[in-house]
């Protein structure tokens, strides 16, 4: 089951209506059991704290979605070339 929401998420990210990928991600975020919403408050949360202090630590936005993209999002196949 959390295999559908992960290709939910991908197919919402693919939306090209800026507005209605907003919108449908949120639904899926609201949509998710509570221990994995917590979850990825916290990450994000961590993630927003790091971003705050980019002109210390070298790290925005950008550096962070190189550093954990390959990680939290994967290819279909898996392929670490595609990533």
């Amino acid at each position: 089951i959390l295999s559908d929401k992960y290709n939910d998420f991908i197919e919402a990210n693919r939306i090209e209506d800026a507005s209605e990928r907003m919108r449908t991600l949120r639904k899926l975020i609201r949509d998710l059991p509570g221990h994995y919403y917590e979850t990825l408050k916290f990450l994000v949360g961590h993630l927003k704290t790091i971003a705050d202090h980019s002109e210390k630590n070298k790290m925005e936005p950008r550096n962070l979605a190189l550093v954990f993209g390959p990680t939290l999002v994967r290819t279909s196949e898996d392929n670490m070339t595609d990533m």
